[in-house]
């Protein structure tokens, strides 16, 4: 689940204009997936889309402990090869649960696709806060820029290059389930 307090530390950072930040009620520390659900509505109508992707790359968890370090051991067992040549290294060497299918776009761009698949064509959130709702609600794509922060920083690590969360270009959950998140990170 995203970090409510680093989000706020993320926007001041990256320059969010101070009557911009009054306008946020930020939830306490430690705060319910309801209310980081509210603060990314809020993050929808305050902040460029941008801005939005610009914050949530910073998110992510599971950064650090065993996925870490088998992406970075990756990383340094095949810094010699090509991106496109890691890609196709990641499926078959790298040993984690903590990696989904990727490619590069004709424009030079990266796809990650991520999704638990339930059965035939029809997919889960990976989220474990979002699995653990008791009712469906809807949630905006903003909030699964928590999960692109995470693959951004393991498939930095893994592909030896930096990335950029460009967009969330779909998800199971204003999908029904009929699609898997895509994230598309430009290469920089």
């Amino acid at each position: 689940m995203p970090n409510t307090e680093r989000m706020r530390e993320t926007m001041i950072q990256n320059g969010i204009p101070e009557e911009i930040m009054a306008q946020f009620v930020f939830p306490a520390p430690n705060c319910s997936v309801e209310d980081t659900i509210g603060l990314i509505g809020q993050m929808d109508r305050l902040l460029t889309k941008e801005q939005c992707m610009s914050i949530m790359e910073e998110e992510g968890c599971t950064k650090t402990g065993e996925p870490d370090k088998k992406h970075r051991a990756f990383g340094r067992r095949y810094k010699r090869k090509t991106v496109e040549e890691r890609i196709a290294l990641m499926g078959k060497k790298l040993r984690t649960d903590h990696k989904a299918p990727c490619h590069i776009n004709p424009d030079g761009t990266l796809s990650v696709h991520w999704g638990f698949g339930r059965e035939e064509g029809r997919y889960d959130c990976v989220c474990g806060e979002l699995m653990e709702l008791s009712e469906q609600i809807d949630v905006s794509r903003t909030y699964c820029g928590c999960c692109a922060g995470h693959i951004r920083h393991h498939y930095q690590n893994s592909l030896g290059v930096k990335l950029r969360l460009k967009d969330i270009v779909s998800s199971p959950l204003d999908s029904s389930g009929k699609k898997r998140c895509e994230i598309l990170f430009e290469i920089l």
